[in-house]
């Protein structure tokens, strides 16, 4: 990002205690390539305090949670000393509600941790600078209102809290949208939205007309002439413009950070697509090699135990009810190793398909269980599945009945795979006891299943109680990752 001539050598203030995020954001603040004076470091708001205090800051990043204090209530107490200077927010994904909350009191922007590079960063910081020298500037003097409103680099709108008319606009914001300013003038903000968004407005401008509500932040959608849609972060105040109501909308334009959020979160969800499918491969790799040793390791070793078994009887038929005895043992073994041999690489998938192999593996629990269990495939066609798509399947059935047995209680068991021209349908429904999703964290059991489908796009839905049961719904779309 190229650094603009007339910026100034900054001194800033990073309040954060954890080290590691601190050692990240130096390092990033580094790339940046800002011109930096000084940056001082505090982990507790008492040394947030004391550095304001000592130091010219003008810049704060803030970490919310901290030692001697969290949430809002930290920036709260930042605030009470940084008043005039800029204050950055950082938050993590389950914070940014709060991170909101925080600039619709006065914090200049917010990043998410570990969602930002040093492109993002610098920009916000340049923004954020600017933004709070635009806040100071409308604080400290009313006579250059003129000057400051319409040669602001930021757009600014002012519109009526009644009918929504926009009243007046400064010069890049009518560049911005493509429109002239009289075209603006003529307009309604109802016209630089799309229509999903006209009851949220409309919601917006009677909050500010009954309550006494006088600012408020928030993240919008609005529209270019051209049709092009923006992401803007409002900062709005309440203001009597000409004897009306009316509200003062300063908008940051955010469509680049969120897009470059979004990529960024793309890219994690990818990353975590590839471990989990590493992970899976490691585990079914794993398995067959388990089985092989199993099959032509161990059960020969017993088969030539059972040989030597066979000639002692023959040489001592004293000891002949023992050794007899030692050869059922060896023989029971060896049937126990052949069946688990087979659950762990499933040769009934690649010989009689999908359903069969689950048919199997039913056929399996119910000889040694009381449990009743009801398998429905009459609408599912596998013929052009991929074979690691249809193992995938198996897997999570495998897995949620060793759930069910292990802790359900329950009596009967309903499974449903199904297909369409659009979608692969699995339920897994039983009678058991239940749990409260809120409150139980998910075992490594559920996690493989949601890993598992996370590899072909499915939707897992749990939906359970306490006493009512589980119910594991999980859709896949016909994709190429599916279909041979």
């Amino acid at each position: 990002m190229a650094i603009p001539e007339n910026t100034t050598v900054l001194s800033v203030l990073i309040v954060e205690d954890n080290p590691g995020d601190l050692f990240l954001l130096q390092e990033t603040l580094r790339l940046t390539k800002l011109p930096f004076k000084q940056i001082y470091k505090a982990a507790s708001v008492a040394e947030a305090i004391a550095n304001l205090a000592e130091h010219e800051i003008d810049l704060v990043l803030l970490d919310l949670s901290l030692p001697d204090s969290s949430g809002f209530n930290s920036y709260l107490q930042i605030n009470e000393y940084a008043s005039a200077v800029p204050i950055i927010v950082l938050t993590g994904l389950s914070d940014t509600e709060l991170a909101l909350e925080t600039m619709s009191e006065g914090a200049q922007d917010y990043l998410v941790k570990g969602e930002y590079d040093e492109r993002l960063l610098a920009k916000s910081i340049q923004y954020s600078i600017e933004r709070n020298r635009i806040r100071l500037s409308l604080i400290e003097s009313n006579e250059s209102y003129r000057n400051l409103f319409f040669n602001n680099p930021l757009p600014i709108f002012i519109w009526d809290l009644e009918n929504l008319s926009i009243l007046e606009v400064n010069e890049i914001a009518h560049a911005e949208y493509g429109y002239t300013r009289e075209e603006m003038l003529a307009m309604t903000i109802l016209d630089l939205r799309a229509e999903e968004f006209y009851e949220r407005i409309v919601a917006f401008a009677k909050k500010f007309r009954e309550t006494d509500i006088s600012k408020s932040s928030g993240i919008w959608e609005l529209k270019k002439k051209n049709g092009e849609t923006m992401i803007l972060d409002i900062s709005s105040h309440k203001i009597d413009y000409k004897g009306r109501a009316a509200i003062l909308a300063i908008q940051n334009n955010i469509t680049e950070k969120v897009r470059l959020e979004e990529k960024l979160e793309e890219e994690r969800l990818l990353k975590q697509k590839e471990i989990n499918e590493a992970m899976i491969r490691g585990q079914e790799k794993e398995r067959n090699e388990i089985s092989t040793e199993l099959h032509d390791n161990v059960n020969q070793q017993l088969t030539v135990a059972m040989m030597y078994i066979a000639s002692a009887q023959q040489k001592c038929p004293d000891g002949s009810d023992l050794l007899k005895q030692s050869s059922g043992f060896i023989l029971n073994a060896i049937e126990e190793i052949r069946k688990l041999s087979q659950i762990l690489v499933t040769p009934l998938i690649k010989h009689f398909g999908l359903s069969k192999a689950i048919e199997g593996l039913l056929d399996d629990v119910s000889a040694v269980n009381t449990i009743q269990v009801d398998l429905t495939a009459d609408l599912f066609f596998e013929e052009d599945i991929k074979y690691d798509f249809k193992l995938s399947i198996f897997r999570m059935v495998q897995e949620q009945m060793n759930n069910i047995l292990k802790h359900s209680k329950a009596t009967t068991v309903n499974i449903e795979l199904m297909r369409n021209d659009q979608l692969i349908y699995l339920k897994i429904a039983d009678n058991g006891v239940g749990f409260d999703v809120n409150q139980q964290r998910k075992g490594i059991g559920i996690y493989n299943i949601i890993s598992r489908a996370d590899l072909y796009n499915g939707i897992v839905d749990i939906q359970t109680s306490p006493g009512a049961g589980c119910g594991i719904h999980i859709t896949f779309p016909l994709e190429k990752a599916i279909l041979a």
